[in-house]
């Protein structure tokens, strides 16, 4: 009678380790729009290009440049209003530009956030509009690389303990692979909203940075 051998293979442990990381955002992108409702397209368009020069001359003016502030839309249409016996009639046209702003905090002695948006606010005046506020790490790489760590540590800890349990030891890593959670806090958003030339306060808060990973071990 032949006994068969199981495959070594087959004598393994399989475990998910999770690491997070949790650090301050140093960085605040925002959504700026520059808007005006004039009689004439060409007025609406003057208004829009200069209320647009006097905001990025201030986003300049605090380090706002390069990369950090880009235009990302143009745009103008016909304002109407419906009137009896006359249809639709024309009453003006609103432009618009859009920009795509990222706020840097340097250090303590540098301007907030805080200082750099109601600095560009009070540049736009009435023609500015502002939305869609996101917090993120100019160096995401360094934080994942952390939690990278600490979920194979965590990783390890439970197979280590299954394999002691089980009255074995951990031999051979036969597989690594790292599982996408998605992303583990939504980020902070808000809505389209007017503000005065003061400094709003905006906090930053803490943003974890989450790693999965699955790895299976050789049990000897």
């Amino acid at each position: 009678m032949t006994v068969p051998v199981s495959d070594p293979a087959e004598r393994a442990v399989t475990v998910r380790g999770s690491g997070i990381v949790s650090a301050v955002p140093d960085l605040v992108r925002a959504a700026v729009t520059v808007t005006a409702t004039r009689p004439a397209v060409a007025d609406a368009f003057e208004a829009v290009a200069r209320s647009t020069t006097a905001v990025t001359d201030t986003l300049r003016g605090y380090g706002v440049s390069g990369p950090d502030l880009a235009t990302t839309g143009l745009s103008v249409h016909s304002e109407t209003t419906w009137a009896e016996g006359r249809g639709s009639e024309v009453t003006g046209y609103t432009a618009a530009t859009m920009l795509q702003i990222t706020v840097r905090a340097a250090g303590t002695s540098a301007p907030s956030p805080a200082q750099v948006v109601a600095a560009c606010v009070g540049a736009g005046g009435d023609d500015i509009r502002l939305g869609g506020l996101e917090f993120d790490f100019s160096d995401p790489a360094a934080l994942t690389v952390t939690a990278r760590e600490r979920a194979w540590a965590d990783a390890l800890a439970k197979a280590e303990q299954y394999a002691s349990l089980s009255g074995r030891a951990l031999g051979e890593v036969l597989d690594i692979a790292e599982v996408d959670v998605g992303d583990v806090s939504p980020r902070p958003v808000a809505k389209a909203f007017e503000v005065a030339d003061a400094a709003i306060a905006i906090e930053r808060g803490e943003k974890p940075t989450r790693v999965d990973v699955r790895v299976r071990w050789r049990l000897v």
